[in-house]
């Protein structure tokens, strides 16, 4: 079962550093979709703290929604290959 995610304003959403966001994107994709198909027992579905379980909830509709916003407006980081091939661009020019 994944770790249950606590719900976070926007505003320490935008404090967050951008691996940071990304691992919480993750963590919100691991999300079982809903109570019913999960194979959990033993409540209701309906957790009583401000965590993030299931996709089925408001709560996680809402997180996803402001992270994907917050990811939006923050810069491209360069991928392994990308920053590869600026290393590689940048050797050239110092030959």
């Amino acid at each position: 079962m994944p770790k249950k995610i606590a719900v976070i304003s926007k505003d320490e959403l935008s404090k967050l550093h951008v691996g940071t966001l990304m691992s919480r994107r993750d963590a919100l994709l691991k999300c079982e979709e809903s109570f019913e198909i999960s194979d959990q027992f033993g409540h209701t579905g309906f957790l009583q703290d401000d965590s993030i379980e299931f996709k089925n909830t408001i709560q996680w509709k809402q997180a996803y929604e402001e992270l994907k916003m917050e990811l939006s407006n923050r810069d491209n980081v360069p991928s392994k290959f990308e920053r590869k091939l600026i290393r590689k661009e940048k050797a050239k020019q110092c030959k």
